[in-house]
């Protein structure tokens, strides 16, 4: 078997899916660098998965509404739970939303706490929220209201700012509790 036959097996053993990228991109329909971001997206993710940022297929100045995004550890369960009535995307690694409902789930997937933010922004890069309206968090111990919030969904930690409120519930629950660390 000399050079020439194998330049003729050659194309029978090249992939079907690789001779339509090489296609598309001699045919100008596949930006060449798309390529590159996909792969730099990929290499990223497997160094740091935390460095990943929330990929909505949302192009610059258009919205969506109804969104539910599931957000799962390296594991697979479930962290958290994104309810985003409207979302807007105001340019690459920023979106406006209205009427957002995140709930956070603990280790063994029972939900801990619901957080209300009528109106905020999404840093898409830091994953970090943030909202300049009152914000609402429940738990089935206390209700907390804040004038405005910021919150880091990697940490799961927010920060108020402004006035805020807090309801405690089963006052007679803490009660027994602080006696039974002071000893009564």
């Amino acid at each position: 078997m000399n050079w020439s036959d194998n330049a003729l097996l050659l194309p029978r053993m090249i992939r079907p899916a690789v001779w339509a990228l090489v296609a598309a991109l001699l045919l100008g329909s596949f930006p060449a660098d798309a390529w590159a971001k996909s792969k730099e997206k990929k290499k990223k993710k497997k160094e740091n998965p935390e460095a990943m940022t929330f990929d909505l297929p949302i192009p610059i100045g258009h919205g969506a509404s109804g969104i539910k995004l599931p957000d799962r550890d390296d594991k697979g369960n479930l962290r958290m739970s994104f309810e985003i009535g409207s979302a807007f995307r105001v340019d690459e690694t920023h979106l406006k939303l209205e009427n957002l409902k995140i709930e956070t789930f603990d280790d063994a997937g029972k939900l801990d706490m619901v957080i209300e933010m009528p109106e905020s922004s999404m840093d898409l890069q830091t994953r970090i929220l943030t909202s300049v309206n009152p914000v609402t968090i429940h738990r089935s111990d206390f209700e907390v209201r804040g004038g405005n919030m910021t919150f880091n969904t990697k940490t799961r930690q927010g920060k108020f700012s402004g006035p805020v409120r807090m309801l405690i519930f089963n006052r007679d629950g803490l009660d027994s509790a602080e006696k039974g660390e002071a000893g009564e």
